[in-house]
Parts: C-alpha cells; structure tokens; sequence
C-alpha cells in the first residue's frame, strides 16, 4: 500500500524532525541547522583519514569513530536513521571534504583503508557505486554553486539546485531509507562542500598577485 507524498510543512517521513518545504532548495533549512555538531565531526573524520593517508595507521581508528559520530548526530537531528543511507552519504562527505587536504599530490600512491573499513574504496555502500550519475551531478553542482559564488548568475544557482535534485532523486530510488527531502538536504550539503573545495584550491597563494 503506498501512502499519499508528504505536503509542505508535514514530516518528511514517519517520525523526522525535517519537514517539507517547497522553497528553493538554497532557501530552506540546511542539514546543518538540524545537526550542527554533525559538521564538526564530517571536517575531524576527513582530516583523520588524511592522516592515515600520510602514513599515521592510528589514524584511521579515529577517522572511523568520527565517522560514527558524524551519522549519530545526523540521525539524532533528523529524526531518520536509516543506516546503510547515512554510511553511504557520510562517508561521502568525509572524503569529499578530505580531497582539499590532498590536491597538492598525487593521490594514486595514498594508502587504501583496508577491508572492512567503511572508508574503503570496495566498500558496497560508497555513494559513487550506489549511483555513479547521483555522484556526477553532486559534483556540477559543486561547479555551479562556485561559479555563482564568483560572479552570480541566476542560470548556475538554477543548475546547481536542479543538479541537486536529480542527485537526491537518484540516490533515493537506490537507498530510500531516508526520506526524498532529506536526500535533497544531503544533496545540497554535499554540492556545498565542493563548492567549497574549489574556492580553497582555486584560491591564489598568499603573497601572490592576482
């Protein structure tokens, strides 16, 4: 039996804390502004796994605990704790937010986590295996979102949102454990952080002219 969509201002989902809104995606409530705290962990992780990644084997132990904390306070925040969904997403974001650590070399030769650590490239659960085009759209929004940062045009904030969106769609026909607007929040933290990537490694050195 299929249960009618969710309106605006209704859960998301039987039990969340996210409700719908029919804004802009760029307009409604942040993934952050349920979790905070969830933030804080996703930056801890991805500079964990750098470390691990230049030779500190500990350090991986920490990056997957933080990992953890990172999906507990998703969860708590959002009232939807659909766990495969949140590895595959959280994991994502830790390693999107650990490329700006590594732009400077040539990541090939970095170190693999190994098996079963979730941070492993193998891993069944990585957002890119579950939906390769979800994953290419995230980062054109990326693209998108930086480039409005830049010089703002209303067609790139028009893109990044619709990147947005089918990214959300995509990732929620596969792992629907989570509720679609949560997916679309997901989705837009995701494309932040790459926008966010391309500002610090585009930005000049210190000291240089311009």
């Amino acid at each position: 039996m299929r249960f009618p969509s969710p309106e605006p201002g209704e859960p998301a989902a039987v039990g969340a804390k996210i409700l719908v809104e029919a804004d802009d995606i760029l307009m409604r409530r942040s993934l952050t502004d349920h979790a905070p705290a969830a933030q804080i962990h996703v930056i801890d992780a991805a500079k964990a796994l750098e470390d691990f990644r230049l030779g500190h084997e500990a350090a991986l132990e920490r990056a997957e605990n933080l990992l953890d904390r990172a999906i507990t306070t998703f969860q708590g925040g959002t009232g939807e704790y659909d766990e495969a969904a949140w590895q595959s997403a959280a994991v994502y974001m830790v390693e999107l937010w650990a490329t700006r650590f590594s732009a400077a070399r040539l990541t090939a030769f970095d170190p693999a986590p190994p098996p079963p650590s979730r941070l492993t490239p193998a891993h069944p659960l990585r957002l890119e295996s579950v939906s390769r085009q979800a994953h290419e759209h995230l980062l054109r929004a990326g693209r998108f979102l930086h480039r409005a940062s830049r010089r703002p045009d209303e067609t790139d904030v028009v893109r990044a949102q619709h990147g947005m969106h089918e990214a959300a769609r995509m990732l929620h026909d596969q792992l629907d454990g989570l509720s679609m607007q949560l997916w679309v929040l997901i989705s837009r933290f995701c494309a932040e952080i790459q926008a966010a990537n391309l500002r610090v490694l585009k930005a000049p050195a210190p000291g240089a002219t311009v």
